[in-house]
């Protein structure tokens, strides 16, 4: 039974109707708003009116007038740019499926993608990525490939020096051009605003939106979405305290081919009226640099734990130099002062860090809001579930708690073997359920029916692979995950608690754990390690701090067998990519094991 939490807004930012194409939700949503700002790419500005009533409406008569129809698939590899939020709608006026590809997939990927439920009609790449399509295309079905450069985008003087740039770097990238590889933008000007296409009706199962999972725990599948999907999450989303304000600013960092950056942060902007802030860069420190032009930013954990260890460096680095006492360091120490201060004033503008992908620790939270002052806001979910299901609040959080299901979002702590729904407080598998849940894998009824399963109460639940707990007051807890449960002899180690343990050394940046196989205990515990960059002893005495630590504050038996230091933590999609570290920690114990023989 759901819980009604006080946590939600008394009434909806918005009174939204689900029931509609996205097209027609996101233009009847923004009647009022078509003169505000929708898009920022690089100061390159589009209003509501532009992208709704012109570079929508002719998209999809260019789409139409080269044969795209309901029902059809355009797969799109596409970084963020404001190509996106076109194709979304445009593909939306027509009826049209929107495949959602991983950009960074390999040419077999590639090729398995774009073939796979009847094949895609076009693709639109992003000039990064574009030859890899091209180089596979007599392998697909598709009939023409459109190339989208971000530079499209920009103005012209921008345009100049973006130019000038990838000429003095070599980076100019030759595709040529034919009768199946054609510009995006001479493609666009085929159409017309003046349209006599008719948008489709809305139809609540027709199959609209396709994305990739991430592959970091096991092999890529694509998930089959409606439009319905995404506008219900829509509807949740609007009873959050989250300031989901028109003409705030929202910095997207997560690219469209993740859904959290597709729907919880685009789509999300388009809906409440905000101006999605654009960015196709995923470096660590792109938030920070973004910092004062922004209201709220919807990131990953890496991009809030960067602004924080610079913070922390810079202070540390201030303090040091107040100890010199010296005029030789005056200017390096106001020039440090300087820095701070201006991040410190730049973080007055922002009125919440949004967080997904990955799980950020209590004591982080509580050690990035004191510096930021700026609330931190997990949220939880799955490609399954539209993305976010679970949310902090901004107010009233609870320690290490992951928080409270949006409105009309169901989740309980389910006994793993029966299914049987465990009383408040118990550990089991958590499993969510709502409307908005994911149509299946296209082309994998078992991996469906895996993921996606009737309970005794007769509807269909998604479970989530995560063990946790719901407390008394309706609040989620992640205790660990059941497909990255470490099985050593008897015992169950959860990755989780070794990763909270080592988290809380103010020297390590990033830490994961996986299981590593062994010929005694058949698994024991892993660890990588990210130092933060100012650490200054060396590895070997850091991993004995490390295991000092673990040895004095978990288990033996959670106790971590082997540790080993990486220049960074590997990610797949904003999160871990724990499958990379298994294989990784497969080969380090074969490679130790013939040492061994070796040296017998």
């Amino acid at each position: 039974m759901e819980k009604n939490y006080s946590f939600y807004r008394n009434e909806p930012v918005l009174d939204l109707n689900p029931n509609q194409t996205m097209y027609s939700f996101i233009k009847n949503i923004n009647e009022n708003n078509m003169d505000k700002k929708a898009i920022d790419f690089f100061g390159t500005r589009t209003s509501f009116d532009s992208l709704i009533n012109e570079r929508t409406v002719k998209l999809a008569d260019a789409y139409y007038k080269n044969g795209v129809r309901e029902g059809d698939s355009v797969g799109l590899l596409l970084i963020n740019i404001p190509a996106v939020q076109e194709n979304l709608l445009a593909l939306s006026y027509l009826g049209a499926t929107a495949k959602w590809i991983d950009v960074r997939n390999k040419e077999k990927d590639l090729i398995d993608k774009l073939n796979e439920n009847d094949g895609c009609k076009f693709v639109v790449a992003f000039d990064g990525v574009a030859n890899n399509v091209i180089n596979i295309l007599n392998e697909t079905n598709v009939e023409k490939v459109l190339v989208v450069s971000p530079k499209d985008y920009l103005n012209p003087i921008a345009k100049i020096v973006a130019n000038y740039k990838d000429f003095k770097e070599n980076k100019k990238i030759d595709i040529d051009y034919n009768d199946k590889v054609m510009k995006y933008m001479d493609f666009y000007k085929e159409g017309s605003k003046n349209t006599d296409i008719t948008p489709v009706s809305f139809e609540k199962d027709r199959p609209s939106i396709i994305v990739q999972s991430s592959g970091s725990t096991g092999k890529s599948k694509s998930i089959l979405h409606t439009e319905y999907n995404f506008n219900s999450e829509m509807v949740k989303e609007s009873y959050s305290d989250l300031p989901l304000v028109a003409g705030n600013r929202m910095f997207v960092t997560v690219p469209p081919f993740i859904i959290y950056g597709l729907c919880n942060s685009i789509y999300a902007a388009m809906t409440f009226g905000l101006e999605g802030v654009l960015s196709p860069y995923l470096d660590d420190d792109v938030v920070l640099k973004a910092l004062g032009k922004i209201d709220i930013s919807a990131g990953v954990p890496l991009h809030y734990r960067c602004i924080y260890a610079k913070m922390v460096s810079l202070k540390n680095e201030i303090d040091e130099l107040i100890k010199l006492d010296s005029p030789s360091v005056k200017k390096d120490l106001l020039k440090k002062t300087k820095e701070l201060d201006d991040i410190i004033n730049k973080l007055k503008n922002t009125k919440a860090f949004i967080s997904g992908g990955d799980k950020i620790t209590a004591d982080e939270i509580l050690r990035m809001e004191h510096t930021f002052n700026v609330p931190v806001i997990n949220g939880y979910g799955n490609n399954e579930m539209c993305g976010a299901s679970v949310i902090t609040p901004v107010y009233g959080s609870k320690p290490d708690s992951i928080g409270i299901p949006l409105k009309g979002v169901e989740i309980h702590a389910f006994d793993e073997n029966t299914n049987e729904q465990l009383p408040d407080g118990e550990v089991g598998e958590l499993c969510m359920k709502s409307d908005n849940m994911f149509v299946e894998y296209i082309n994998n009824p078992t991996e469906t029916n895996k993921i996606k399963q009737t309970h005794k109460d007769g509807s269909s639940w998604v479970h989530t692979g995560d063990l946790g707990f719901i407390d008394q007051d309706g609040f989620v807890f992640v205790t660990g995950r059941n497909r990255r449960l470490i099985k050593m002899d008897s015992f169950k180690i959860s990755p989780e608690t070794i990763e909270s343990c080592v988290l809380k050394l103010n020297y390590i940046k990033d830490c994961v754990v996986v299981g590593a196989p062994d010929e005694e205990h058949k698994e024991v515990p892993m660890l990588y390690i990210e130092k933060n960059v100012d650490v200054t002893v060396n590895n070997d005495e850091l991993i004995e701090c490390v295991k000092q630590y673990c040895a004095e504050n978990i288990p033996d038996y959670e106790n971590p067998a082997y540790i080993e230091i990486l220049d960074s933590i590997p990610y797949s999609n904003g999160k871990h990519n724990f499958k990379l570290l298994a294989e990784k920690a497969k080969n380090f114990v074969n490679e130790n094991n013939k040492s061994k023989v070796l040296m017998k």
